[in-house]
């Protein structure tokens, strides 16, 4: 069974193991709604095309895709990482998920 990191919320630390789950280096965006930094995390291998952007201070995640496809979580709360599979972030309230898997499938259930 793969190893799962469970992060209370969207942070910088959660945002580090979420790139190491990609093998990527997170790059910090040069805007900011707050001046709490913004990162970009661009996949490759499996996953090349996909780009998520993290915004910790105001617990949001968009995710998108090559062919203009895009989702967006607002209000993130618990976050998942299960090692070698997926990133799953949930919200702060409510059912749902929006999740992103090292073989580049993205999936975003609400409800």
């Amino acid at each position: 069974m793969a190893g799962r990191q469970v992060f209370a919320r969207l942070d910088e630390e959660c945002v580090d193991a979420t790139a190491e789950l990609f093998g990527v280096v997170p790059a910090v965006e040069p805007y900011t709604p707050d001046g709490e930094p913004v990162y970009r995390l661009t996949l490759r291998g499996a996953a090349d095309g996909v780009q998520l952007i993290v915004w910790p201070s105001i617990a949001r995640v968009d995710v998108a895709s090559t062919g203009n496809h895009a989702w967006v979580l607002k209000d993130v709360g618990h976050v998942e990482i299960i090692e070698g599979v997926e990133v799953v972030f949930h919200p702060r309230e409510g059912r749902g998920f929006l999740f992103v898997a090292v073989n580049g499938f993205i999936n975003m259930v609400m409800g």
